[in-house]
């Protein structure tokens, strides 16, 4: 189950960690596990409150609650997850917490795989090699890679307002979830840290190393 801030997000997010959790079970864990589709709670993550009282209507269908904050600004984000946690652990939940926190903005995860980019939105590879060029350091140290997804949006769609065309962005985020590759996604230390944070988790209800 993910808690997430919004719309778009659960649109990518919930499709890349079913498939990331998919793959962690296999490579971390002995046995055929089954994943289910990620689904996300109608919450407002800045308030605990809110989102334990959402997750206590749907006790017994998941079996981790996965909570989503963009990481930037930092001290805000620290605090709403520090919150989160705290609250989660006076409901003494059976179901683990596991923070899943880009280091600014869940952006930058959808441009750590550029060749699953191009594919997805039928860039020119010049347009790519143009993005992965300006590059300095990983994607997760862009200070606003919102604004650099929207430019290759908007080059693709040819238009800059990217915003207005909500069922494109929709139908992008979901592809892209599922061919982005997850071996680039681990080499970003935001979702390594997730990675270790739901192995430990998943261990914790009982999983065993294969």
């Amino acid at each position: 189950m993910l808690a997430r801030e919004g719309v778009s997000d659960a649109w990518f997010l919930a499709p890349l960690l079913r498939r990331a959790v998919e793959q962690l079970c296999a490579e971390e864990f002995d046995g055929i596990v089954e994943v289910l589709p990620v689904m996300c709670l109608d919450a407002d993550t800045q308030q605990p409150a809110k989102v334990i009282a959402a997750a206590e209507d749907v006790r017994g269908t998941f079996d981790v609650l996965l909570f989503h904050r963009d990481g930037a600004p930092s001290g805000k984000s620290e605090e709403v997850v520090r919150r989160m946690r705290d609250a989660w652990r006076d409901l003494a939940a059976d179901e683990p917490l596991v923070a899943v926190v880009p280091l600014r903005e869940t952006e930058a995860w959808a441009l750590a795989d550029l060749d699953a980019l191009r594919r997805v939105l039928g860039l020119p590879s010049v347009k790519v090699a143009e993005f992965a060029a300006d590059l300095r350091g990983t994607v997760e140290q862009l200070q606003d890679p919102k604004e650099r997804l929207g430019r290759l949006i908007g080059a693709a769609t040819r238009t800059g307002r990217s915003d207005e065309h909500t069922k494109f962005l929709q139908d992008f985020l979901e592809r892209l979830a599922e061919q982005i590759e997850i071996g680039r996604l681990r080499k970003l230390p935001a979702f390594a840290c997730w990675w270790t944070d739901m192995t430990n988790a998943l261990e914790n209800l009982g999983f065993r190393y294969g």
